[in-house]
């Protein structure tokens, strides 16, 4: 019996999964991180090349027996990037189809189970996909800090920075998010924050952390927080709305998955991006993804080999507690 692969991998590290053509899960592995423009060429494709190698292993498989595997890799925005890491995987000898994506697309596939619908990812960054019943595709935000990914734990974090930079210079008269800074960063006054920001060591993910810090303000009452939420939730809504419209789905039923820690910042964001979205598409239901995305990318495989059926959802359901992760949803 042949088998499938599913792999999601990133610029922190990588998880693969091998199935049985009926969803039996065998073997799940992790490894070092995958994506090139993080760790460089050689070193992402030693470690997609070693996630491979170890789920044979582990399964007692042999790389000619793969139907098909599917590679959910962030960092792969376009084709060159494609091409590039097919060409990664080609000196492997993995028989069967192998299939690169972005990251959201097997975001998408562990939302919807490869159905028609929307999936929105807001970690650190922020971006939205989907699938209509043509098969058309169509994605927004994903650009990176500097250009896009309103709505992001980064973009939340930076608002409210800069929010409490204003209270401390009498732009804003009260809030509790200046103090909630001086805990978060353990600083002794503002004008410490002026030497942080701009220190090599403070980055994108040391300013998304303080996105944590604006929902705990916004539930304690702080209003400059809450309408920070307010703000991201209206722009991940645009977001989705925007595929929404481009897809012509307006008027259908599907599924909006929901991935990443800034939908846990509670209804201050969450309720103006329901509404933003049920506005435009009423019959869209809203919640959290099915799946961890490597098993979108085990559903892209059945899918692709037309061994998705009910009964691999549901064996798949039963058992991805079996699944190794290297990152939370």
């Amino acid at each position: 019996m042949g088998y499938m692969i599913g792999v999601d991998g990133g610029g922190t590290g990588t998880v693969g999964v091998l199935t049985e053509e009926d969803g039996t899960i065998i073997h799940s592995v992790t490894g070092p991180a995958s994506n090139y423009h993080a760790v460089g060429r050689d070193s992402a494709q030693a470690a997609l090349h070693q996630v491979v190698k170890d789920l044979l292993q582990g399964a007692g498989k042999s790389l000619s027996d793969c139907k098909v595997a599917v590679f959910g890799i962030a960092g792969l925005n376009n084709a060159d990037d494609t091409v590039m890491y097919q060409e990664m995987m080609r000196p492997l000898g993995l028989g069967g189809e192998v299939i690169m994506e972005n990251d959201i697309v097997i975001a998408w596939a562990a939302a919807t189970a490869c159905q028609p619908g929307t999936v929105v990812i807001a970690g650190t960054g922020a971006s939205a996909f989907g699938v209509n019943a043509k098969g058309e595709r169509h994605k927004t935000l994903g650009w990176d800090y500097i250009l896009a990914d309103q709505g992001s734990g980064y973009s939340i974090g930076l608002a409210g920075l800069k929010a409490a930079i204003k209270v401390w210079d009498g732009r804003i008269e009260k809030s509790l998010i200046l103090q909630a800074m001086l805990d978060h960063y353990q600083l002794k006054s503002a004008e410490e924050m002026l030497i942080l920001a701009y220190s090599p060591q403070f980055g994108k993910p040391e300013i998304a952390s303080f996105g944590r810090e604006i929902a705990a303000c916004a539930e304690a009452g702080d209003e400059v927080a809450q309408d920070i939420l307010r703000w991201a939730g209206e722009e991940l809504a645009q977001s989705v709305v925007a595929v929404i419209k481009r897809l012509g789905m307006q008027n259908e039923a599907f599924v909006c998955g929901l991935v990443g820690g800034t939908f846990r910042a509670g209804p201050y964001l969450l309720n103006p991006f329901n509404k933003g979205v049920h506005t435009v598409a009423p019959k869209a239901t809203i919640e959290p993804v099915r799946f961890p995305p490597v098993v979108g990318a085990i559903l892209m495989a059945h899918y692709t080999h037309g061994s998705l059926t009910p009964a691999v959802l549901e064996e798949l359901q039963r058992n991805d507690n079996q699944i190794a992760r290297w990152k939370s949803s």
